[in-house]
């Protein structure tokens, strides 16, 4: 799921980055990868069925800018490649203005159309949550932690010794740290 949504990211992400002089070259790529790092990392946050309901919402209305979570996201963003690769302010707003709401709204479409074509937020919200939201349970309940795609994926990657934590699933905290 997270190569599909690198391929998301590469895709929407050609103009704002790789045809932009403000990006070195050579930072092409690292700034994509930094881009899917902050979508998984403001998605995991979310703690609450009513966070995923209004991101939803404002993705699909095409109002994804004003939402809170995107808002993070983007911050995040910016910010990171600002520090790691000197790309200036301005600069940065811009790149995540152009990848950061659009490849959600990509996501979120998808998922409205039962994930048709590949990766949808839905299903990325429940793998990234162990199955608490995501999975087209978005109607301010939750599912447990063994239910839904999240659920799913977690126990056949726990099975598979993917569980670095221990924990009995396979979440963003393995992810991390497998590599550490």
């Amino acid at each position: 799921m997270l190569d599909e949504l690198f391929n998301l990211i590469k895709q929407n992400g050609q103009q704002a980055v790789v045809e932009n002089n403000e990006v070195p070259n050579e930072h092409n790529e690292a700034v994509m990868q930094e881009a899917q790092s902050s979508i998984v990392d403001g998605l995991s946050n979310i703690k609450e069925p009513d966070q995923v309901n209004s991101l939803f919402e404002s993705v699909q209305n095409g109002q994804a800018e004003s939402n809170p979570a995107v808002q993070q996201i983007s911050n995040n963003f910016t910010g990171n490649i600002m520090q790691k690769f000197g790309i200036n302010g301005s600069t940065a707003a811009s790149i995540a203005s152009a990848i950061i709401p659009v490849v959600l709204a990509k996501m979120a479409n998808r998922g409205g159309q039962g994930g048709a074509g590949g990766l949808d937020l839905g299903g990325l919200l429940g793998s990234l949550t162990g199955g608490r939201f995501g999975g087209g349970n978005l109607g301010g309940s939750s599912t447990s932690s063994g239910g839904g795609l999240g659920g799913n994926l977690g126990s056949m990657g726990a099975k598979l010794g993917l569980d670095k934590d221990g924990d009995g699933d396979v979440d963003l905290n393995d992810l991390t740290k497998m590599f550490k």
